[in-house]
């Protein structure tokens, strides 16, 4: 919440960017807590300068807010689309302390790691050496389960 006060924040953001430094944005805790919301949270200001960013909750008994109502109040309050959204979702499990290899090859989320380079989430199920890979690397697993409920998402509109 603080990046702007910093010294040099605009350098600071850019460094985070470069070193993939991801934040995790708990909207409604920032709300309630701090009193920060809208056009006060630096939330578009991170993704202007390309620090990942993913939505959070803090204790959920507390804050009485859940993912669902994260992912809501992002588009309500901070403006944010589909796309956005979903780059969230993805840098989520990307930065995860999950184990094993993750299934894109950076954060930008263009191209995916080679024994599955050529598989589509999509469109059936992965090839063998997909398989194989995603069968030793739980992140990578998660990332394709992702990919698919995306698909199968955006196949209905």
């Amino acid at each position: 919440m603080d990046v702007m006060q910093e010294d040099a924040p605009f350098a600071l953001l850019e460094e985070m960017a470069a070193r993939q430094v991801m934040v995790e944005i708990c909207l409604t805790s920032n709300d309630g807590i701090l009193g920060i919301r809208g056009n006060e949270h630096p939330l578009n200001t991170y993704i202007k300068y390309g620090v990942p960013v993913a939505l959070a909750t803090d204790d959920e008994g507390v804050s009485r807010s859940d993912m669902t109502n994260e992912y809501v109040k992002a588009v309500r309050e901070q403006g944010l689309d589909y796309l956005q959204l979903k780059r969230m979702a993805r840098t989520s499990l990307q930065h995860a302390f999950i184990d094993g290899a993750a299934l894109w090859l950076d954060g930008k989320f263009i191209s995916i790691i080679q024994p599955c380079a050529a598989d589509k989430p999509s469109h059936g199920g992965p090839s063998r050496s997909c398989q194989q890979f995603l069968a030793s690397n739980d992140k990578a697993r998660l990332q394709w389960q992702l990919e698919r409920a995306f698909a199968e998402f955006e196949g209905h509109y």
